[in-house]
């Protein structure tokens, strides 16, 4: 499950009978689809590019195959790639392919 904490201002404080912060949920199970690279972005805070990339390799294509998809250089999706492990929380690129996996929408 991937967890957001999201603070609660102005208006959006007495909304939600005087909470400060909002909690929201997102549930995790093992699939074979991959999800949306907008849903990754929202998911894990990713920028639209590392999202593209992590989309791509979650589908299976190797790491210059889904730079080349994503018109960047495979450096630059090194580089991508090293900000994306840190912001899901991962070290390897199986470790990454599963959690994008197992991220699906609520139905």
């Amino acid at each position: 499950m991937v967890i957001h904490l999201l603070p609660l201002r102005r208006a959006a404080h007495e909304i939600f009978s005087g909470a400060d912060i909002l909690v929201a949920a997102t549930a995790m199970s093992a699939s074979a689809t991959v999800p949306s690279p907008s849903l990754l972005a929202g998911l894990f805070d990713l920028t639209p590019a590392e999202a593209r990339l992590a989309a791509s390799l979650a589908q299976g294509r190797p790491l210059k195959e889904a730079a080349a998809s994503s018109n960047v250089t495979v450096k630059t999706s090194r580089t991508y790639l090293e900000r994306i492990f840190a912001k899901t929380g991962t070290r390897q690129q199986s470790q990454l392919v599963a959690l994008l996996k197992s991220a699906e929408p609520f139905r």
